[in-house]
């Protein structure tokens, strides 16, 4: 819990004071920005390519390091060495000649700079992504398959919603432990993508009896098809290895794209290309946080670009990190001590950029999350002595600076959309208009598929499920059905939240005994009867 919030000002001014003598002490290298892929491969078949994205900035220099020194001269430079010529070594998947194999080699002569750029991009998260595979005894080639999905692009985003650089679809993401919330998305963290891929495609070499390229074909395009394929295969008595099977163009071409790829890495002179190296080192520190950041403060801090914190830190939506952990950084190696030392010196108010909000009349801690521009639970989290109802001149502890996206795009489908239900509308005609099935809507809002629904009515569309009848009633989202209980906020009226509810201003009077008046109070509560129930006290 954070406390002292009257000595929260004086710490923020140090800290102020004290970031205008640091900040301008190291800065990101100059250096020429790569652009983003031309063409990416998702692995969903329906997908087009991905949506265009800020370029990243240039990676960082690994620090210089010396040998110990020693009695016979001076110390001599410690050579890392490249990180390709552990990929080489691991290199396992069948050796393979075919055309469309070639077709993909052709392809990349002709586009040098679209190699370039991928394995430019790829200095940040090569390293750790080589060490991920070796640990499991995988193929070398799987190490590249990010170059296949995204380029090495962790703001990777298809129309069929993949993401980062493994390219995870929702769904599929969850199964791994990827679930996604308002602060952040774990299909573009760097360590946690890179785990769930690693493992999903261990999963599919077993399903399909350590075939690798089946298995790399199904992480493309769904376990199930290429399990349909191979049966309509044997149904046929035609070989059922991965370039016998009728599958999508995408699909065809996903295996040879990753074959090509590691062809070129293991030879890339016999192609007439070169492929700059990688130093076989740590790019970044995993730095221990203890708490949410703001992530403009510890760019400061580090002394980088904020694109650089970013680009190591993608699966952050916000500029302040999620309360519920991870409570974790990756900082460039080469300024990692420094960014510790001065780490330390913060208090937790201080790390996540906290500042003071002094409460007028009328306000309640709704009305103060709105206007700061994040969810009501937050101000709660960071203010658990707060009592329920807010007093005039008592402070909370609120963002000092803006929560908004880190991106335009970010996290936006996870904000809270509400509809308004009309004549002739259904769970189902709504849930198609947005791209939803019924369960999803129906869980998302609390109800039954098989509920009625009323003119009016608001259904959430996006965000967070609601977890109850009083929160889905709260956020605009009435259950159907039964009754709900709810907080009157600062500027309702009887009449606005009948027609919210779909009831009228009599029926609420009846059922909270207001006899005829109108007026309401902030924090009042009032008992709402739906479906059914409507008639009841009108």
């Amino acid at each position: 819990m954070i406390t002292e919030s009257h000595s929260i000002p004086l710490r923020l001014a140090a800290v102020a004071a004290w970031l205008l003598c640091v900040t301008g002490c190291a800065s990101v290298p100059a250096g020429v920005t790569s652009s983003l892929p031309d063409e990416v491969i998702v692995n969903d078949p329906a997908a087009e390519p991905i949506l265009e994205e800020p370029a990243l900035p240039p990676p960082l220099p690994l620090p210089e390091q010396s040998a110990p020194i020693d009695d016979e001269g001076p110390p001599e430079p410690i050579v890392y060495g490249d990180v390709f010529d552990r990929i080489r070594g691991d290199l396992a998947l069948p050796d393979v000649e075919h055309r469309r194999v070639q077709s993909e080699i052709a392809w990349l002569q002709r586009n040098p700079d679209y190699l370039a750029r991928a394995m430019g991009r790829a200095q940040r998260y090569l390293h750790h992504i080589v060490d991920e595979v070796e640990v499991r005894g995988l193929p070398g080639e799987l190490a590249l398959l990010p170059f296949v999905e995204s380029a090495f692009n962790p703001y990777g985003y298809s129309h069929s919603h993949a993401a980062g650089l493994w390219q995870f679809i929702p769904s599929t993401g969850e199964l791994y432990g990827l679930k996604r919330n308002y602060w952040q998305d774990p299909r573009r963290d760097v360590i946690e993508s890179t785990r769930a891929a690693l493992e999903f495609l261990t999963s599919l070499y077993q399903r399909f009896d350590g075939d690798w390229f089946l298995a790399i074909a199904a992480y493309n395009y769904g376990a199930g098809n290429i399990q349909r394929a191979i049966s309509r295969n044997r149904a046929l008595r035609r070989h059922t290895d991965f370039f016998s099977l009728s599958l999508p163009a995408e699909t065809r071409a996903y295996v040879p794209k990753l074959i090509a790829i590691a062809r070129i890495v293991q030879n890339p002179a016999a192609y007439g290309l070169v492929i700059s190296p990688i130093q076989d080192a740590p790019y970044y520190r995993v730095v221990p946080t203890d708490g949410p950041t703001d992530l403009r403060l510890m760019a400061q801090l580090a002394g980088i670009d904020i694109e650089e914190l970013h680009a190591l830190n993608p699966s952050w939506n916000r500029w302040v990190t999620d309360p519920n952990g991870p409570h974790r950084l990756l900082i460039p190696e080469v300024v990692a001590d420094g960014f510790v030392t001065q780490l330390a010196s913060l208090d937790a108010t201080a790390r996540a950029g906290l500042g003071v909000h002094t409460v007028a009349a009328g306000e309640s801690m709704a009305s103060v999350a709105g206007h700061y521009k994040v969810p009501e639970s937050y101000l709660k989290w960071i203010n658990t002595d707060a009592p329920v109802d807010l007093q005039v001149g008592q402070q909370l502890l609120v963002p000092s600076g803006d929560v908004s996206q880190l991106r335009e795009g970010l996290g936006a489908d996870l904000e809270r959309r509400s509809y308004r239900v009309r004549s002739g509308d259904s769970l189902w005609s709504i849930a198609h208009r947005n791209g939803m099935s019924i369960a999803q809507l129906a869980r998302m809002n609390g109800i039954s598929t098989n509920a009625m629904l009323h003119p009016g009515q608001r259904l959430q569309i996006s965000g967070s499920p609601a977890s109850s009848g009083a929160l889905a009633a709260a956020n605009g989202n009435p259950p159907v059905s039964g009754h709900v209980n709810y907080k009157v906020k600062r500027g309702d009226t009887l009449s606005g939240i009948a027609h919210r509810f779909a009831v009228t201003v009599q029926q609420l009077q009846g059922w909270n005994n207001l006899g005829r008046s109108t007026s309401l109070r902030a924090g009042q509560q009032l008992t709402i009867h739906l479906g059914d129930n409507t008639n009841v006290g009108g």
